[in-house]
């Protein structure tokens, strides 16, 4: 039984015209826009005119002031113009006589704790496949990548599982559990002493805890399910200076991301071990994409690398420095 061909009629909406139309969005002013497309606001304008005219409905509104309004239709029509832009740029890269060069664009977040595990394991994989593709690294706290998640500034994103956005769609990768970090001059950090630890046996000291939501709020969540106050003497926004506190004995730290740390980023020794106990809890590390958000060849690829990367082997980092 044979099967008609399914009629197509021509479009009379142009790849250019959306184009124009998603960077004028992303932009928010038609001459930020001009200048990232090299073209006069003015033939930017004409080109979003010619759009509107075509499908019949006001996409955006154009203030002289304040820049560019997008109109609902116009919020609903650009998440599907950059569905449809990367559809085209797939298929570009997949026929072009440009293709056996694996050209293309991919932007990956990671939160900050968690990029030096995720970002080099899996750009490994992926640079043997694509090794002339573009891969972009933004490190950023889970608010910020979430957020560019949403506009479409980034194509995903290493996060937590931890109070993200439901319009986020998630990609479970691995569990972290919790370790200590201790100055050597500890007396937990001799060898002779318990090769874990519970938050009961470190009530008396004080902690330099990691500052940025939510790993600040997972921390205490700890301490809480203990039922300890801790002593907080610092919060840090980098791993590196809560590792060098914790190297100058100026309190104890708490890291999921971390395994076999023997030094600080000042070279004094300080040693990682397991925290045990009741109300310790694992954390889970996912990757996250808009749920409306298409991917490409190279992000569909880039999220099958580290499932197979992270989901069938527990990874660890070595830190010399």
């Amino acid at each position: 039984m044979s099967t008609a061909p399914v009629q197509f009629r021509q479009p009379n909406v142009t790849i250019r015209q959306l184009f124009h139309f998603v960077t004028a969005a992303d932009a928010g002013t038609l001459a930020e826009a001009g200048r990232k497309l090299h073209m006069a606001p003015s033939a930017l304008s004409y080109s979003i005119d010619q759009l509107e005219a075509e499908l019949g409905v006001q996409l955006c509104i154009r203030h002289k002031a304040k820049g560019l309004t997008l109109t609902p239709s116009g919020k609903a029509a650009v998440t599907r113009a950059r569905n449809l832009l990367a559809d085209a740029r797939d298929f570009e890269m997949l026929f072009s006589a440009e293709t056996s060069e694996n050209y293309g664009r991919l932007v990956v977040g990671s939160s900050t704790p968690i990029a030096p595990l995720m970002l080099p394991a899996t750009q490994r994989t992926f640079v043997e496949q694509f090794p002339h593709a573009t891969v972009e690294f933004l490190e950023e706290t889970q608010t910020a990548l979430q957020e560019k998640l949403r506009l479409g500034a980034i194509d995903l994103a290493f996060l937590y599982d931890l109070d993200l956005d439901h319009r986020l769609e998630r990609i479970p990768l691995m569990t972290l559990s919790p370790n200590v970090l201790l100055p050597m001059s500890h007396p937990l950090a001799a060898d002779e002493a318990p090769e874990a630890l519970s938050l009961d046996m470190l009530a008396n000291d004080r902690w330099v805890l990691f500052g940025a939501t939510p790993m600040y709020e997972a921390y205490m969540r700890l301490f809480r399910n203990a039922e300890i106050v801790p002593d907080v003497a610092h919060t840090c926004r980098s791993m590196g200076t809560l590792r060098a506190f914790v190297g100058r004995g100026i309190g104890l730290g708490l890291s999921y991301e971390q395994y076999s740390l023997t030094k600080s980023v000042d070279d004094l020794a300080i040693r990682s071990k397991p925290l045990v106990g009741a109300g310790v809890e694992a954390l889970m590390v996912c990757i996250a994409l808009a749920s409306d958000f298409r991917p490409s060849v190279l992000a569909r690829f880039w999220i099958e690398s580290a499932r197979d990367i992270f989901s069938h082997e527990q990874p660890s980092l070595e830190h010399d420095h």
